[in-house]
């Protein structure tokens, strides 16, 4: 049995990590004797004749795409692409957007065979074990399919897994990490599934349980240790609530002192979960940063989506965390219901007094949100479901008392602030003024970072023709001034940042039929 699985691409801006759904799926496939390929379409660019050359050269049995609900109209195209080009290929897809839109997705694009819901790992095994015999659909868990007689069936949620710890760490080896690193993205792990709240605008406890479920302490700080040794600047703790358990969370922080490691990290907490105490550990274990989901400057809207967080416990915890030394991130949404003019205002202004670090999205209503399955209660109206709009950086539903217009113009406003900003320090940068060591790092970061995303968006590593071994003293000077050929970097720049890809262990340099290449590593 062979499986291919696809990640759609999702922006650059966006932050992407490698996708870590699909590598926790593929890795429990490898461990079942399944040999799994993943096809990583946000470091990697989509053709059609690069699916021709892996239908080719991998001849997989089943097809699996994964994806939210900003890309996965990408996700169904490339997916489609693939059946088109095989149409024995059984074509899975799973996700959240696809666990809580399954009937129409089953409806509307029959290329689909079956949808695997939630959480995928034992759904996906247990359904490529009868893959080929559909009668026996009937008694999987799980999954929602077309039968033959196009009827489009529902078959019973599949139990969340007891004890998580029978899953093996991520297939990291089948992603080309390397590409991430290069882009000065963070590596993610999780020390836990579920989440015990039910915001009204989050799918999270329904996807993955209210039942916080737990990774052992040693296997934690193991992989975090594997982890460590990567060249990444950042591991994210990515649990949807790493500090929901503050005793576990306290051993953790001491096992990774205990074995010396020292790496920075970050993770998402809530105000009303964190204490000065726990603080003091996760700083002494490398927490650089918290994200806090503070949502709204306004209590009454708190209390509506069913936040349960009150703006004095925020107070709180933003203050103990600039008093340990860690960065608190808060995040906001706009557009939440009962939001007005004066409780946007109002946001604003709670989130310039609460912390230095702060970022506000817009209020998109995804399948599966209580938000948007109540949406006359909530007096929320949904404008569109083009989902390749909800990426929450514009309005796609409107509340009564301001305008979708509104939203998305004090929106951009704050955006557009941050980016002035930035292009205030990168003129000051150039022309050789004075920055703090910290806006010096922010901008050479986005320039590596832009590099980086050049040579990945247009393939020049894979386009470069090799030097002779011949004719060639330096290998990596030749594929530098090939680079400047073709980019708007200056040679002084392009060899620097070569040299960081070199020293990260980003790209390697190999002999093959008598030329050096670079080679993604």
């Amino acid at each position: 049995m062979k499986v291919l699985l696809l990640n759609p691409p999702y922006p650059f801006e966006e932050c992407p990590a490698p996708p870590f759904g699909l590598m926790s799926l593929a890795a429990y496939l490898e461990d079942n004797a399944i040999e799994v390929r993943i096809e990583d379409y946000v470091v990697n660019a989509f053709s059609e004749k690069r699916a021709k050359e892996v239908i080719s050269s991998f001849s997989p049995d089943v097809i699996g795409a994964s994806a939210v609900t900003m890309n996965v109209k990408k996700a169904l195209k490339i997916l489609k692409s693939y059946k088109d080009i095989n149409p024995d290929l059984i074509a899975v897809f799973g996700g959240p957007h696809a666990t809580f839109d399954a009937t129409n997705m089953l409806l509307h694009y029959p290329f689909i065979d079956v949808i695997v819901r939630g959480e995928g790992e034992l759904t996906f095994l247990e359904l490529l074990s009868n893959i080929k015999n559909q009668e026996s659909y009937k008694n999987i868990a799980g999954i929602s399919y077309r039968t033959k007689d196009n009827e489009i069936i529902h078959n019973p949620n599949r139990d969340f897994i007891q004890d998580i710890n029978i899953l093996p760490y991520p297939a990291r080896h089948l992603i080309q990490i390397s590409k991430y690193r290069a882009l000065g993205f963070p590596i993610n792990m999780v020390t836990s599934r579920g989440c015990p709240f039910t915001c009204i605008f989050c799918v999270g406890s329904k996807m993955v349980g209210r039942k916080v479920r737990y990774f052992d302490t040693n296997r934690v700080v193991d992989e975090f240790e594997m982890l460590s040794t990567m060249k990444f600047k950042q591991i994210n703790i990515v649990d949807d609530l790493f500090t929901s358990h503050k005793s576990r969370c306290i051993e953790i922080c001491k096992e990774i002192k205990v074995r010396g490691i020292n790496h920075p990290w970050t993770a998402f907490a809530r105000v009303d979960t964190v204490s000065l105490d726990l603080l003091e550990h996760m700083k002494d274990a490398g927490c650089t940063l918290l994200c806090f989901g503070i949502e709204s400057g306004n209590q009454e809207i708190l209390d509506r989506v069913k936040k349960n967080i009150t703006l004095e416990k925020c107070k709180e915890a933003i203050a103990m965390c600039k008093e340990v030394g860690i960065t608190a991130m808060t995040s906001y949404i706009i557009g939440l219901p009962g939001e007005t003019e004066e409780t946007v205002q109002k946001t604003l202004e709670f989130a310039k007094e609460l912390s230095d670090t702060y970022g506000f999205h817009i209020l998109a209503p995804f399948p599966g949100t209580e938000v948007r399955e109540m949406k006359d209660f909530y007096k929320i109206e949904i404008l569109t479901e083009d989902w390749a709009l909800y990426d929450a950086n514009r309005a796609v539903s409107a509340t009564p008392w301001i305008s979708p217009q509104r939203i998305n113009e004090i929106v951009e406003g704050f955006n557009n602030s941050i980016k002035d900003y930035v292009t205030v320090l990168e003129q000051r940068y150039s022309n050789g003024g004075k920055l703090s060591k910290e806006e010096k790092e922010l901008i050479t970061s986005m320039h590596s970072s832009e590099f980086v995303r050049e040579i990945i968006v247009n393939e020049l590593v894979e386009l470069y023709p090799g030097s002779s071994l011949d004719n060639s003293a330096n290998p990596k000077e030749d594929f530098i001034n090939f680079l400047s050929q073709r980019m708007n970097f200056s040679k002084e720049d392009i060899h620097e940042e070569i040299n960081k890809l070199v020293d990260l262990q980003c790209i390697d340099f190999i002999s093959k039929d008598n030329k050096i290449y670079p080679l993604w590593k």
